[in-house]
């Protein structure tokens, strides 16, 4: 699971021309997945996109896993998926008849609705063993929760301070949930990035300012975000790498002109996707941020203005224009790199067997996944 926001943002940094020289040959291979007007969610460890796309003025959730798009409609007249597990399951919301927002699970070919938290909620993440989170108004304010296969909703509580308001936006195979928490003031609330695990939120600490925020956690509890700094804007935030309980910058632009980067997907290798004001789409592989539009080829005409997501096996699900329009796609390395297998931490496989089902109960569950997804019927895309 992997973090996804901020599209407004992006979208705007694409009228913004990039001068960067392209390298020798180009590694990514660009594929739409979406149509016209789509825009990309999450990826998951086979490749598979979640998504939305605008029919009429009227926006439908999706899912590609390679075949061609699956619409995700059987629920209200509108919907946007947010994210898609391992297993090939979807989470998203959709528009209800009272004008409020549900969350649904689109799993072995039916679209369930999993309902609303409080007064209202907005689901955000979903992992392997079908927990999800949201942020929902049960108590009046903006709280982040964690709502378990069957139902039940834990709160993760706030940051100690006064008026607090909680919002979450990424959820690990661990239950680890990232997001930010701080006071309710104004003009501009000084969040914290904060990261929830086992009944505990913890300040991930900051480089100097507020706001921050985590944005995306990894199976290692290694997190991204942005961290406000002073480079002198009233806005001024740079992507970061949270690890090992430190917090860094990976914005290595350099200078002190005024800065803006985010990061957006972590994968458990700590490679980061996220978009700054200067190379639009970027990745960070451990060395710097490198724009993704120099990383294919550069006569397709693509402005890869928001990523949101990238697996393991380095695919990337982003939201990019070409010729005006507006696409969801999937960027595949042309010559995969040669990665060492994440290292779990050493509770961690203790920890996902509490949370999985029993062997033969997943076993009969991927069975009837698959089995679903084989029915699924499928709209070509073109390229």
């Amino acid at each position: 699971m992997w973090m996804r926001n901020c599209m407004a943002l992006a979208l705007f940094c694409s009228a913004i021309g990039l001068a960067a020289a392209a390298p020798a040959y180009p590694e990514y291979r660009v594929t739409i997945v979406g149509p016209p007007g789509s825009s990309a969610a999450d990826i998951n460890l086979a490749g598979a996109v979640a998504g939305s796309y605008s029919v009429g003025g009227t926006t439908h959730a999706f899912i590609n896993r390679g075949k061609g798009l699956v619409k995700l409609g059987a629920l209200g007249s509108a919907s946007g998926a947010v994210a898609v597990n391992d297993k090939g399951e979807v989470l998203g919301n959709w528009l209800a008849a009272d004008g409020g927002y549900r969350g649904f699970i689109y799993s072995r070919g039916r679209q369930r609705d999993i309902g609303v938290i409080g007064g209202g909620s907005i689901y955000r993440d979903l992992n392997n063993a079908g927990y999800t989170i949201a942020t929902g108004y049960a108590d009046g304010d903006p709280s982040g929760y964690l709502r378990a296969p069957n139902g039940s909703v834990r709160s993760i509580g706030h940051l100690p301070v006064a008026h607090p308001i909680t919002d979450v936006f990424a959820l690990n195979n661990l239950n680890q949930v990232a997001g930010k928490s701080g006071p309710l003031v104004f003009p501009e609330q000084p969040y914290r990035a904060v990261i929830w695990t086992k009944g505990k939120l913890r300040d991930l600490g900051d480089l100097g300012l507020t706001p921050n925020s985590a944005n995306a956690i990894n199976d290692r509890g290694q997190a991204t975000g942005f961290a406000a700094v002073n480079t002198g804007g009233p806005h001024d935030r740079v992507a970061y790498l949270y690890s090992n309980g430190s917090l860094a910058s990976i914005d290595d632009l350099g200078g002190a002109e005024l800065k803006y980067s985010e990061g957006v997907g972590i994968n458990n290798h700590g490679h980061i996707v996220g978009y700054s004001d200067t190379l639009q789409g970027f990745v960070w592989r451990g060395r710097k941020m490198q724009s993704l539009n120099t990383l294919v080829a550069p006569g397709l005409g693509w402005n890869i203005t928001a990523p949101q997501a990238i697996n393991d096996a380095g695919q990337i699900a982003a939201t990019a224009v070409r010729k005006g329009v507006q696409y969801a796609i999937r960027l595949d390395l042309i010559r995969p790199h040669a990665l060492w297998a994440p290292v779990q931490a050493p509770d961690a496989a203790a920890e996902l067997a509490a949370i999985a089902p029993l062997p033969a109960t997943a076993a009969a569950l991927a069975r009837a996944e698959a089995e679903a997804q084989e029915r699924e019927a499928v709209q070509a895309v073109a390229q």
